[in-house]
């Protein structure tokens, strides 16, 4: 077997992106074979379970291996049909940024709505029920409900530094491992009822409690990109 090598610290993923990228090219693995399974893979490069998901995930989008459920990745050819992926902003490092600037501007949303602001999120609260009855998640609920914090706050640079954020968030490994946890069935419920607790702050000009529920949303929204 290919003889893989610690990494360093930068940009985790891409290095052991890389050395998998080298193994299936260079015939080290072939078309069909299994890759070593995400535990084994965290041994070898020495890291967390995290950059070795986006190391697989942008393995997966640029087409050299096929992710089978409960089975692990399996090699599916030897020529990248796009780099795209690696330009990506890491889907840790959004989730960081979001731990630390939502809980802030959640608590100045609480501190700064109004009775036209209440109404508006009375509506976005509808909508996200309207998903949780009908079994659904929706990023375009879950990014309106973010962006309305944010316009709430009183901040234009909380607007503007949002917009990136969820710019970021379009790209298509946020998307994979999306689909593949938080937007699944198990965490559908969940993640309804933190919204509707942290809304239920805001609505009530609660900053403190605002605070804390975002910034424990955010937290159970890095375990579930990662469990």
């Amino acid at each position: 077997m290919q003889a893989f090598t610690p990494v360093s610290s930068n940009k985790l993923y891409i290095q052991i992106y890389n050395q998998l990228h080298d193994a299936i090219v260079s015939g080290q693995f072939k078309v069909g074979d299994k890759l070593p399974s995400e535990k084994d893979l965290c041994a070898i490069f020495s890291v967390s379970r995290v950059p070795v998901r986006e190391a697989l995930c942008a393995l997966e989008l640029n087409g050299l291996v096929d992710s089978m459920q409960g089975a692990g990745y399996y090699v599916k050819g030897t020529t990248t049909a796009s780099a795209d992926s690696m330009d990506a902003v890491e889907p840790q490092e959004i989730i960081r940024a979001r731990l630390v600037l939502e809980p802030d501007v959640a608590r100045e949303a609480a501190l700064h709505i109004d009775d036209a602001g209440r109404k508006e999120l009375a509506g976005i609260i509808a909508r996200l029920r309207e998903e949780a009855d009908g079994d659904v998640y929706t990023t375009t609920t879950d990014r309106e409900f973010h962006l309305f914090l944010a316009k709430t706050s009183g901040s234009t640079l909380y607007v503007k530094i949002m917009d990136m954020v969820f710019l970021a968030m379009e790209h298509k490994m946020w998307a994979l491992i999306l689909s593949r946890t938080v937007s699944t069935k198990k965490y559908r419920e969940q993640n309804y009822n933190e919204h509707i607790q942290i809304a239920q702050a805001v609505y009530d000009g609660r900053p403190d409690d605002a605070h804390r529920f975002m910034r424990e949303h955010m937290e159970k929204l890095y375990e579930r990109y990662w469990s």
